[in-house]
């Protein structure tokens, strides 16, 4: 039987979760980006996600737990939407419009996850406030591709 999570390894686990997402999204369609600028925004982007991915996973490896993968299906799922939605146009705008999309569902996420979260540790809390960020910033850094 599997232990129970600690309020700290859920929260840790919904930031690895979230990123693993952005990041896999990114390497999905940098490879249509053929603008040097924009190719260099989302290549800033992949990068920060790494950073707090890391962070997260080593916080939770602290804490005797591991990273749960993202679902194979919700992976699938967004695989397969933004092969459909780049297949006639994979220009920046297009690109940068289902980036918005995710990091907005992101936010969410991750705003609702901050909100519930029981624990007390201050530095779990940063890093899942860092990704907030991160995805924030995201957004306002891909509404310049619109």
């Amino acid at each position: 039987m599997e232990k129970e999570k600690s309020p700290d390894q859920e929260l840790l686990n919904d930031v690895c979760r979230n990123a693993e997402m952005g990041r896999d999204s990114i390497m999905h369609v940098i490879k249509l980006a053929d603008d040097p600028k924009f190719r260099r925004s989302l290549e800033t982007q992949l990068s920060e996600y790494q950073k707090v991915y890391d962070s997260a996973d080593s916080m939770l490896q602290e804490r005797g737990g591991k990273p749960e993968d993202v679902p194979a299906m919700s992976k699938m799922m967004s695989y397969v939407m933004s092969s459909m939605k780049t297949i006639n146009d994979n220009s920046p705008s297009c690109i940068a419009e289902m980036m918005i999309q995710g990091s907005t569902m992101g936010v969410t996420k991750i705003t609702k996850r901050i909100n519930e979260y029981k624990g007390h540790d201050e530095r779990v809390r940063d890093v899942a406030n860092k990704l907030l960020h991160t995805e924030q910033v995201n957004i306002e850094e891909m509404k310049k591709y619109l």
